[in-house]
């Protein structure tokens, strides 16, 4: 990840007299942290070393080189060749370990770690960083929800980071080279940050080219863009730009015309103390009335921190450290505020490695305990500021994660589209024809419903939302109704509910008959009306098929066999048909569906009936549909 950095340049080191050899050269630059630099000339002394040069030292310094610069592999291969010439200290184990935590080669980092610590045992770093491998080896990643884009068009082998949408534009921090002979870090070989800015062509999707905002750039290094859209002002660090007499990073403002795209002269915000550390990664709040920012200032827990001050009257008061809920004794920043909500950048809470994303809430006054965006937002590289745009499901965020452009790169994002169906096919139970014109209603839990019409092979469709309860009833004059459930709760990709994957919404329903309809297995005591409790699931399935045939109006009838007396007989009949459209209307049927029927002995199935086996086929309760609307 880019950082602000002092500027250093190699004219030091070669201002030194010529006589020096090529190692103590190598060591002033390595000792002046000006890796590109002191890499060749390390590179020099082991093609002619001389008898004393300590080879593993020598090696060493090489890996170091290539761990700064970016090339990690080479720096692994350097570290083994360290170790084989005998370099002692374990501190090349936590470097590999590292090095194999940022590439996400999380069982391999967990392993130099451990034996790091088993050689420096308690070690804070190294414990952190082992408690981010186990964490990322345990934690399931689920890449479905958002879509993620390498915005290539933009990114540059250098460090491209921190896109805000503004207006219709993208602006961006990068440390880019865009002219010949422009200044650069000996440190990475990388060029100062500046702000650039992009429009997104949707027509033909893609970006314009990206230019440098000259209106609000300067010498040294610009970056990192907040904008307040109640105040139209932008907020961003300006570092090194000698006019500083403690030359800290600072923060500085300029007002931003929306309608012409225009930015005013950018000023160093005023501060009503004295400035005791450098101030970046500014982040205005939507009242304009609070600023955020990280600084690695005395009074923090540690490492950079974030903090905020308050707008008090025309300048902005003492900063407030934002606690040990948001911040650690390692690295906060990069703050992103969007309505309660604080998205930043920490190593110290528990991760994938590297800066990693979280969100923290504000509530009655509180900060929570901060939550881990998790992969694919994180990754074993670094992994911050996160941007939205204005439709809530879309953004930026930057990342060094693998299989990029360049050391830092813009990443765009989007809620994945989502397209659940449930297709069907509606048949006749007896000929297996498909219906046509049979009505399908699609019912939601929330109340939402939806109408269709089977087409001329009887199939139908619905579009359906992800986290609902469905229930699809399917209607046609004639037959009985029928039904099923559906859920998409948890659904987060595309799915297609059908016969062909699986899941069978094909409806078979059968036609109404003019006769009445046996009802299985109904059961009264001996000269008794009351239900017993074995016959309520069958009324349950009547239940479901009266709910499913919504416009049917049903008769229940009951009859007895032809022992006893007619009129006993009659009256009990009458009350065991009644007893069923109790329970019915138990049910939640409604009563004006439904009447009753008692037939005594009179209509008997098996005249004369001699054998117990007769006189249950008499004993009876059916059901007839006298009209379905």
């Amino acid at each position: 990840m880019k950082k602000y950095l002092t500027i250093f340049t190699l004219f030091a080191a070669m201002s030194i007299s010529r006589a020096q050899t090529n190692l103590e050269l190598a060591n002033e630059a390595f000792a002046a942290k000006e890796y590109a630099a002191a890499l060749p000339l390390l590179q020099k002394v082991l093609k002619k070393p001389e008898k004393k040069t300590d080879l593993a030292d020598i090696k060493f310094k090489v890996a170091e080189c290539y761990r700064y610069s970016g090339k990690p592999e080479e720096a692994v291969d350097w570290y083994n060749q360290a170790k084989a010439e005998g370099y002692a200290n374990p501190n090349y184990l936590f470097h590999q370990g590292n090095i194999y935590l940022k590439q996400g080669r999380y069982e391999m980092a967990q392993q130099k770690f451990e034996n790091f610590l088993a050689a420096q045992p308690n070690d804070k770093d190294a414990t952190r960083l082992l408690n981010n491998c186990k964490y990322a080896l345990m934690t399931p990643q689920d890449s479905s929800l958002y879509t993620f884009k390498n915005e290539t068009e933009l990114n540059t082998t250098f460090s491209d980071y921190a896109a805000v949408p503004l207006k219709y534009l993208l602006v961006f921090t990068s440390s880019r080279i865009s002219e010949k002979g422009e200044a650069v870090y000996s440190y990475d070989g990388q060029g100062f940050s500046d702000l650039y800015q992009a429009a997104y062509y949707k027509e033909d999707k893609t970006w314009s080219k990206a230019k440098k905002l000259e209106a609000i750039s300067a010498a040294g290094n610009d970056g990192v863009l907040s904008y307040c859209e109640k105040t139209k002002t932008v907020y961003f660090t300006r570092c090194n730009d000698g006019k500083s007499k403690n030359n800290f990073c600072r923060i500085f403002e300029a007002s931003y015309d929306d309608a012409t795209n225009t930015f005013g002269t950018p000023q160093a915000i005023p501060l009503s103390f004295q400035q005791k550390g450098d101030m970046e990664q500014p982040a205005i709040a939507p009242g304009g009335d609070k600023l955020w920012f990280a600084s690695r200032m005395d009074g923090g827990q540690g490492g950079s921190d974030l903090w905020y001050m308050r707008k008090d009257g025309d300048s902005w008061s003492e900063p407030v450290n934002a606690g040990v809920v948001i911040n650690t004794e390692f690295d906060e920043m990069f703050p992103v505020l969007r309505d309660s909500v604080l998205y930043f950048s920490s190593e110290g809470n528990t991760g994938y490695g590297g800066l990693d994303l979280f969100y923290t809430t504000l509530a009655n006054g509180s900060w929570s305990k901060p939550i881990n965006l998790k992969a694919p937002f994180n990754s074993s590289g670094d992994d911050f500021y996160i941007a939205y745009n204005s439709d809530n499901k879309s953004g930026y965020f930057t990342s060094n994660r693998s299989g990029g452009v360049g050391s830092d790169d813009i990443y765009s994002f989007f809620l994945t589209p989502v397209n659940i169906l449930v297709k069907g096919k509606i048949s006749d139970m007896e000929t297996n024809l498909p219906i046509a014109g049979a009505i399908v209603v699609l019912s939601a839990a929330d109340g939402t419903s939806d109408t269709t019409t089977t087409n001329s092979n009887g199939e139908y469709l619905f579009q359906l939302d992800k986290d609902k309860d469905y229930k699809i009833n399917v209607l046609n004059p004639g037959y009985f109704g029928d039904s099923r459930k559906l859920s998409t709760q948890g659904v987060k990709a595309s799915k297609e509910y059908s016969k062909a994957n699986g899941q069978n919404y094909d409806f078979a329903i059968k036609r109404i008959p003019k006769e009445e309809i046996k009802i299985d297995n109904i059961y009264y005591d001996y000269d008794s009306y009351n239900l017993r409790e074995e016959s309520k699931p069958s009324l349950d399935k009547l239940v479901k098929l009266l709910e499913d045939t919504p416009g049917a109006l049903v008769q229940i009838n009951s009859h007895t066999d032809e022992r006893g007396k007619f009129e006993y007989n009659l009256t009990l009949s009458d009350n065991r048909a009644k007893s069923v459209v109790e329970y019915l209307i138990s049910k939640g049927i409604s009563a004006g569906r439904l009447s009753s029927k008692g037939f005594s002995s009179s209509q008997p199935v098996v005249k004369n009936a001699k054998t117990e086996e007769e006189h249950q086929m008499n004993r009876r309760t059916t059901f007839q549909v006298l009209k379905n609307d």
